[in-house]
This record gives C-alpha cells, sequence and structure tokens, in this order.
C-alpha cells in the first residue's frame, strides 16, 4: 500500500465516538494484529491484549486502548486524530525501507531502546520495542504540532542509529 493514499478512516470523526465507531476502530486493529500474526523484521508483533483499566474503555485491549487515547494513566481521553489513523500502523510498519518513512533507534531514559517509525508526511509515528524474541507496539500517535514535530526531530538527531 502507498502511504501517501492513507486517509482517515471515518470522516468526520468526532472527539467521543460512537459505540459503533469504537468498535469499528477496533475490528481494524484486531485484523492487523489480532487475528493473524503479523512479522516485522523476522519477529512476531505482540501486543498487550489485556483488557484495558481505562474508565469507558475497559472490554477493549490495553494496546488498543493506548493507541486511540491521550494522556496520563487513569485519565487518557480518547484522540481522534490517533484512533482515525490505527489502519496507518501496518503500512507503515511495512514501508519502513521507502523514503516516506524515517526509521530510528533512540535511548530511552529507563535505558531501554525503542525503536520509531516515523511517516512524516502523514504526521504519525510509530514506536516499537524489541522484546525477545517478539516485537512490542509501545505507542502510536498524530503528531499534531510544532512542539511535538521538534521533539521527535530532535530524537532523531541524538538517535543511537
Amino acid at each position: 500500500m502507498d502511504l501517501l493514499d492513507l486517509d482517515d478512516h471515518i470522516p468526520n470523526l468526532g472527539i467521543d465516538p460512537s459505540a459503533a465507531h469504537l468498535e469499528e476502530l477496533f475490528q481494524l486493529f484486531k485484523a492487523d494484529f489480532i487475528d493473524t500474526i503479523f512479522y516485522f523484521e523476522g519477529c512476531s508483533v505482540k501486543i498487550d491484549i489485556a483488557n484495558s483499566k481505562e474508565e469507558g474503555f475497559e472490554t477493549y485491549p490495553h494496546t488498543f486502548v493506548k493507541i486511540i487515547t491521550r494522556g496520563d494513566k487513569g485519565k487518557r481521553c480518547f484522540d481522534k486524530k490517533r484512533a482515525n489513523k490505527i489502519h496507518w500502523i501496518k503500512p507503515i510498519l511495512e514501508n519502513k525501507d521507502t523514503e516516506d518513512v524515517t526509521c530510528f533507534q533512540f535511548l530511552e531514559a529507563d535505558g531501554k531502546i525503542r525503536d520509531y517509525f516515523w511517516f512524516k508526511e502523514g504526521n504519525f509515528i510509530v514506536i516499537m520495542e524489541k522484546i525477545t524474541p517478539d516485537y512490542m507496539i509501545i505507542s502510536c500517535f498524530h503528531i499534531d504540532d510544532a512542539r511535538n514535530q521538534k521533539y521527535y526531530e530532535d530524537k532523531y538527531t541524538k538517535r543511537v542509529k
């Protein structure tokens, strides 16, 4: 899939999604990462399928909820820009070797090395971590302002490789 052909999944998705919209987004995520094994760099991609503890999202897996919401643990709110691009995760990873995706590793403050896959044209980033023998999706989100853009540009400049 050509990344430049990606669009938001649900036109006019609101800040308070209907149950049907939430389920539609979950079905996209489920098809890509739960129903079938997705391999990346020869490793299976894992997600945390334990039910979320975030209020209002308890019936959905933790990783799914982390991707479609933003904020501090226990106080996360639905983020329509993140959620509407949930179907971008897999194509970004599949196109990591193209000029459309900027890839880098960064040594986090906690000592973990994380892999970043940044589709700059779409202002969307996927963050993963190698947890042998698998890869784990840590987070994904829409880079929605100049401050965040600079933050990730700085991370890229200070990258491990």
